[in-house]
């Protein structure tokens, strides 16, 4: 048998550089893409999060609206990879653009009509949810096809290193909007994003990739292709995504890891509703209060990003499992007790410690999930994979509202740690050392 293209490459030229990635074909232009995406999404979930708390004065209605902003996109995430390996990444990602702004832009609508009570904006926000998979799944499935195998590492840190700025720009830039003009004009800006998300795919150039390195996963998928016309007709959709579930299901490592880093996701999901009460009960409230909550958070981004560059260097195949235990578990100490020391500045230097520990963590189960995923399926793997990974945050956006609504930011602080040292051992004891 004939050794995947990829695999030639990483065995003649084991080391490339972020520069080589950079000028690997059309990668410029997916970090565009995504970029802007990202940059609409991280703005989104900080501005909900925001209006709930200034309209409706409820915790609990704000974390209800992550909720409903992510959960019906996880639910539906099976379907969406069948899509994505049945009618081409880029067609599923420009399809999620558009409805994503006309969605948003609704939003907007009913708000500026003083029409939007609670119930409108969780439908909305469903809606908005249901083809959110289908961007997630598709940028992480088009990245493999532009870098070798031996790349994976530093392509996704870059990938994670331009997520993690948009951390940092997006709360920054969700807070000043909506300190300086409100919320309907912040949520317009956000819908005018997705649109020019969906105008910069464009720019990808199509046809049959140069680099040599592209070759093993884009051969992966046509073989699925052809193998499916050489057999018949292909399966019914729904079919796809079912095959899709199974394949997670017998696969030992992406099976450890959606049990480890959904438990991460629900820490997380907690922090997005635990950080901006907690500002508000330390700090100063109103106007003042909305710019903190995006200063922490871009200072959080900030330092992800840094660690997932640093990640990128140091993991590489067969010590994914050991750095993603290891800043696991340092991160629960971020959250708990260093963030909890009830000021602004121990919240703040937390929150950095937790983005330097996530970068890692993040990088090291991408390259896991990648390596250990058979290139035809990685369509629908990425989608269900990633969407049963984050299926904790809309419960830890839940669990954060209600609980810092009812106890304090520290108890809070202190629950979400401990689901965070669970996510380690689960790492530990479920993530099989080798494929």
């Amino acid at each position: 048998m004939t050794p995947p293209q990829g695999s030639v490459d990483s065995a003649v030229n084991p080391v490339v550089t972020y520069r080589q990635v950079l000028a690997s074909r059309n990668v410029p232009q997916l970090l565009l893409a995504a970029s802007l995406s990202r940059l609409a999404h991280g703005m989104l979930l900080f501005v909900i999060v925001l209006y709930a708390l200034a309209e409706f004065d409820s915790a609990s209605v704000a974390g209800m609206c992550g909720f409903f902003l992510t959960l019906p996109g996880f639910l539906i995430s099976p379907v969406a990879g069948a899509v994505l390996d049945r009618f081409g990444a880029l067609r599923a990602v420009a399809l999620d653009t558009a409805a994503s702004g006309l969605i948003i832009g609704a939003i907007a609508v009913f708000s500026l009509a003083d029409r939007l009570v609670p119930v409108i904006l969780y439908v909305l926000l469903a809606l908005f949810s249901l083809t959110s998979p289908l961007t997630d799944g598709g940028i992480r499935t088009l990245f493999p096809q532009f870098v070798p195998d031996s790349a994976y590492d530093r392509a996704n840190a870059l990938d994670l290193s331009t997520y993690s700025v948009i951390e940092v720009g997006g709360p920054l830039v969700a807070g000043t909007l909506f300190a300086a003009l409100g919320a309907n004009p912040t949520l317009i800006t956000v819908a005018a994003m997705y649109g020019l998300a969906g105008l910069s795919l464009a720019l990808l150039r199509t046809g049959a990739p140069t680099g040599a390195g592209t070759a093993a996963t884009a051969a992966g998928a046509v073989s699925a292709d052809a193998g499916a016309d050489a057999a018949g007709p292909r399966p019914h959709l729904l079919r796809s995504a079912w095959e899709g579930v199974v394949y997670l299901l017998r696969n030992a490592t992406l099976r450890g890891l959606a049990v480890s880093y959904s438990l991460f996701q629900v820490s997380y999901g907690m922090l997005v509703l635990i950080v901006p009460v907690a500002i508000a009960r330390w700090g100063s409230g109103g106007d003042a209060s909305s710019r903190w909550v995006g200063v922490v958070w871009a200072v959080a981004g900030l330092c992800g990003g840094m660690g997932a560059l640093v990640a990128g260097k140091l993991v590489r195949a067969g010590v994914e499992r050991r750095y993603l235990v290891g800043a696991t578990a340092l991160a629960a100490v971020a959250i708990f007790p260093l963030s909890a020391l009830g000021s602004l500045v121990a919240l703040t230097v937390g929150l950095a410690a937790f983005g330097l520990m996530e970068g890692t963590v993040n990088v090291s189960l991408l390259s896991l999930r990648q390596r250990r995923t058979d290139p035809g399926w990685l369509g629908r793997i990425m989608t269900v994979s990633i969407s049963v990974n984050l299926i904790g945050f809309p419960i830890g956006t839940a669990a954060g509202g209600f609980l810092v609504g009812a106890t304090s930011p520290q108890k809070a602080l202190a629950v979400a740690a401990v689901l965070t040292v669970a996510s380690a051992l689960c790492a530990r004891l479920f993530v099989p050392k080798e494929a």
